[in-house]
């Protein structure tokens, strides 16, 4: 029972942040599972060709991914 409630106490929360113009990080959303969080920074980073990262809220924010959507497009761009 006690293992239970350790893991019921370790949920993390994943963040979206976004890098602005003036470079610095804007967090947007947050998200239960690392995933979810990853797979809409992508998502959002190629509908605005801008850069967008995933972290981990509980560990001090901690950088989980980094996604560019410059680099994106023009990866699938050769791949076509």
């Amino acid at each position: 029972m006690h293992g239970l409630y350790v893991l019921k106490g370790a949920t993390s929360m994943y963040c979206i942040e976004r890098k602005d113009n003036d470079s610095q990080w804007r967090r947007e959303m947050c998200f239960k599972t690392e995933f979810k969080a990853f797979v809409n920074a992508r998502t959002k980073s190629m509908a605005t060709l801008g850069t967008y990262r995933v972290v981990n809220a509980t560990w001090t924010n901690q950088v989980v991914a980094e996604v560019n959507g410059m680099e994106l497009v023009k990866k699938k761009g050769k791949m076509v």
